[in-house]
């Protein structure tokens, strides 16, 4: 069968077919029909247009975002592939002059707003002992104080320990610093 070649139906088919296709031949359209197909016709195409112009928009606002997120993770790592941290902790510095100068006049060394650590650091290093920290809070711990290289190693403990929440303790060769509740935060 070649494809221009109408291969062969129902004759009852072929009828039916017919009948269908005299009924559309008679039928009228009414005026205002040609009319209203092309305002149906407008509406889709100016839709389609309307549909168009926010895709476009869409577009260049998912250009932007992806835009402004490849900007900040390269200035999250930036610094660190160029900069990279060294795992050398420094230690804490305390801006006061040196024992052997203050030694000679006798003043006190004066702490201003320094942290405990830093202040311990230096008192410990005067009398030959270490210090041990029970709790990472009270290293951070500020205080305005003065100490006196000439008294003992015990008054300054005691002055100290004055404060509420800090508990310091020398055993042996060590200075322990804690912090405690007090009672009435207990209950």
């Amino acid at each position: 069968m070649n494809t221009n070649e109408i291969p062969k139906a129902h004759p009852e088919l072929l009828d039916a077919l017919h009948r269908q296709d005299e009924q559309a031949r008679k039928m009228k359209f009414s005026e205002d029909f040609t009319e209203k197909v092309m305002n149906k016709v407008k509406s889709e195409k100016s839709r389609f247009a309307r549909k168009g112009k926010y895709r476009i928009f869409r577009k260049i606002a998912a250009i932007f975002l992806a835009a402004v997120f490849l900007c900040g993770l390269a200035w999250a790592i930036f610094p660190h592939v160029f900069f990279p941290k060294t795992n050398i902790s420094q230690p804490a510095q305390v801006t006061t002059p040196s024992l052997t100068e203050r030694a000679v006049d006798g003043s006190p060394v004066r702490f201003d707003d320094v942290r405990l650590d830093s202040i311990l650091t230096v008192v410990s290093s005067h009398y030959g002992k270490a210090v041990s920290f029970r709790s990472e809070e009270a290293k951070g711990m500020k205080f305005i104080m003065a100490w006196n290289p000439d008294s003992s190693l015990t008054s300054f403990i005691d002055g100290l320990n004055m404060f509420d929440d800090l508990l310091l303790t020398i055993q042996q060769d060590t200075i322990f610093v804690e912090i405690t509740e007090l009672k009435e935060d207990a209950e």
